[in-house]
């Protein structure tokens, strides 16, 4: 590990310790201020102590998932701090739900009421102190990495105004070199001072004390003279940045991974931050688990209600379209009389969805209990099985009918890039109210900017949107 990267992982462990004692320090005083009478200090600790743990961890997994531990870019400070409250929120939320479904007395009101008030004050005091002592170790001049610019050029331009512009990022530029006397306006407008060709990068690197070279010049026409700058700063111990920009993306992203020994630039249109995605799968496989086992008596009733009301199998499933176009059974209570699927050909022409979708409010194919377990959701309850198999997720895209994919478009088959859900955006802003156009729209989004504490959000939104039965068809 280099020495740059012991100091970017020293930096994370104090400032994760530091939060996280200041975290400890808000729960003592939460269990004294709800201290019931009579009940020693020690008591309390102990009897709260399994929630504080539940807390913590997914606390620091929320904080990694809002990338609020990373010391190389604190970012501004409304969108710092709204990330850590955000990571407190859902930190708080999920840890109290589980002492709720795994106890029977879940968590002391008064003690929970302190106890959110002294966290957030805890992890707002801790943020600035961390903030402060960034921004003020990077004004002196410590903290930054002195940076040289390889190329003079729009974009190097565009860098090198941004690098000043926001301190957070903690590089300073102190020069360029560019062998094109040409390009040399680009970088003089912005008063950086000119250290010469490429080839004098050696003596500037140890007489300007360089911590990174950032390497902004055309691949296409300065190919050879990137290949020699990235040598030289191998052989120096130079980290070198290079511009991987290389084709003009409207969506995917870029990303470096290695296939053997050869570095490869992943272009994708979907997250890939394993360490999220398997957060997000642990969470799928522990809510589900949950509630399968807590639904279980609901689940005997409705199976009960479905059998005796109609005749037919308890269950439905239906062959879906999952991520990656797999297909598999996605399960629900059958709310339909049995022979479903072939009386649809019949009323095609009622349908009131557009687009591949096919959709009735009041379709004459419903059991007596099909209408009030479908208005409340009831009926998709079974899909808890497909998100503990791993075919479902809580949230996501919802599964389409291989039907309805032989008719998307190019870009609404980007929804099948990701495992579908439960629930997701199109369920919290409408469910079948939502035409089809602006359900793929919100499908995209969700995609697009994905992250466990959106999930949370749209769950929560989803139980609200179920117990109102709003928008269900």
């Amino acid at each position: 590990m280099s020495r740059k990267s012991q100091q970017k992982l020293t930096i994370i462990v104090a400032s994760a310790s530091l939060e996280s004692f200041c975290i400890f320090l808000a729960y003592i005083w939460s269990v004294y201020a709800a201290l019931p009478a009579g009940d020693t200090l020690r008591g309390a600790l102990l009897a709260h102590l399994a929630y504080f743990t539940i807390f913590i961890a997914f606390w620091m997994a929320a904080s990694i998932d809002q990338r609020i531990l990373d010391p190389l870019d604190i970012g501004d400070i409304r969108s710092q701090f709204s990330a850590a409250l955000r990571a407190v929120g859902l930190a708080l939320v999920v840890s109290t739900v589980i002492m709720a479904l795994a106890t029977d007395q879940g968590v002391q009101r008064d003690f929970l009421i302190y106890f959110v008030l002294g966290t957030l004050v805890a992890v707002l005091f801790c943020r600035g102190i961390i903030r402060g002592a960034t921004l003020g170790l990077r004004s002196t001049g410590l903290n930054v990495r002195r940076t040289l610019v390889v190329g003079s050029n729009e974009r190097s331009a565009r860098l090198v105004r941004s690098m000043r512009e926001r301190s957070a990022y903690g590089y300073a530029p102190v020069g360029y070199i560019e062998d094109d006397d040409d390009q040399r306006p680009y970088l003089d407008e912005q008063n950086l001072p000119y250290f010469g060709k490429i080839s004098q990068l050696p003596d500037l690197a140890a007489r300007e004390s360089i911590d990174e070279v950032l390497i902004l010049l055309p691949v296409r026409s300065c190919y050879e003279r990137i290949l020699e700058t990235v040598k030289v700063c191998e052989s120096l111990d130079l980290r070198a940045l290079f511009a991987a920009d290389f084709f003009p993306l409207r969506i995917a992203r870029n990303k470096l991974m290695y296939m053997e020994d050869i570095p490869m630039v992943s272009l994708s249109t979907v997250p890939e931050e394993r360490a999220r995605l398997a957060a997000k799968r642990a969470l799928d496989l522990l809510v589900s688990f949950v509630l399968i086992l807590i639904l279980s008596p609901l689940f005997l009733l409705i199976a009960t209600l479905v059998k005796t009301t109609s005749r037919g199998p308890v269950f439905f499933g239906q062959e879906r379209v999952g991520q990656n176009r797999r297909r598999f059974k996605m399960l629900k209570f059958r709310s339909m009389v049995q022979n479903a699927e072939q009386l649809r050909a019949e009323l095609e022409k009622l349908n009131e969805a557009d687009g591949p979708v096919f959709k009735i409010r009041k379709d004459p194919r419903l059991t007596p209990i099909g209408g009030f377990i479908r208005k409340f959701s009831i009926d998709e309850l079974p899909q808890l099985i497909n998100v503990f198999v791993g075919q479902m997720s809580l949230v996501g895209p919802r599964p389409p009918l291989a039907s309805e994919v032989d008719n998307y478009t190019w870009d609404q088959r980007r929804r099948l890039s990701v495992k579908p859900g439960m629930t997701g955006l199109w369920q919290v802003s409408g469910r079948s109210d939502v035409d089809f156009e602006k359900w793929v729209e919100l499908d995209l989004e969700y995609i697009d900017s994905w992250s466990l504490a959106n999930d949370f959000l749209i769950l929560l939104k989803t139980f609200r949107a179920v117990i109102q039965g709003r928008g269900a068809a």
